[in-house]
């Protein structure tokens, strides 16, 4: 047997649906037993788009044919350097302080804007309170999907000063 050589390719997806991809891919690829692919991977910054690590793009193109959601494999091959930065958790800490302007990136509230009124500690969660609402209600955000806009420091703007 051929010592297995591990190369990475980029498999087009449904934009939004990489998740429901990855599900069928496996699903499909659990069920043959030469199928070539070794892992996948969905970077959360990357829409659209899902890398594969297999033994050849042939693996690959057959692999992923016939699975919903799939739109194609780009036809070469990229070197594992290229997909490092997704892995490099330290380079996404988010800092988030209170009284920062952020906006929501992700979920229901997407594109909203809001000012951080606690840290709530031991998760990664910030609580929020819309700008643009007449009635501020708080909202429980998980910190990885809000932006820091506008940070401030000692602002007189509103808020719950004592």
């Amino acid at each position: 047997m051929e010592s297995e050589q591990h190369n990475y390719f980029i498999v087009r997806t449904a934009p939004g649906k990489e998740d429901k991809f990855m599900d069928s891919a496996y699903k499909m690829i659990s069920k043959k037993e030469d199928h070539g692919i070794y892992s996948l991977f969905r970077p959360e910054s990357v829409k659209g788009y899902v890398f594969a690590e297999a033994e050849s793009l042939t693996k690959v193109v057959d692999a992923f044919r016939s699975v919903p959601n799939s739109k194609g494999v780009i036809r070469k091959e990229i070197d594992f350097s290229e997909l490092e930065q997704y892995f490099d958790k330290e380079a996404q800490k988010v800092n988030v302080n209170e009284r920062d302007i952020v906006e929501v990136v992700a979920g229901p509230f997407k594109g909203d804007q809001g000012r951080v009124t606690r840290l709530v500690p031991g998760k990664d969660e910030v609580v929020i309170e819309p700008l643009n609402s007449p009635v501020p209600i708080p909202i429980t955000l998980s910190i990885d999907d809000v932006r820091v806009i506008n940070e401030e420091e000692n602002s007189d703007f509103g808020g719950n000063e004592e």
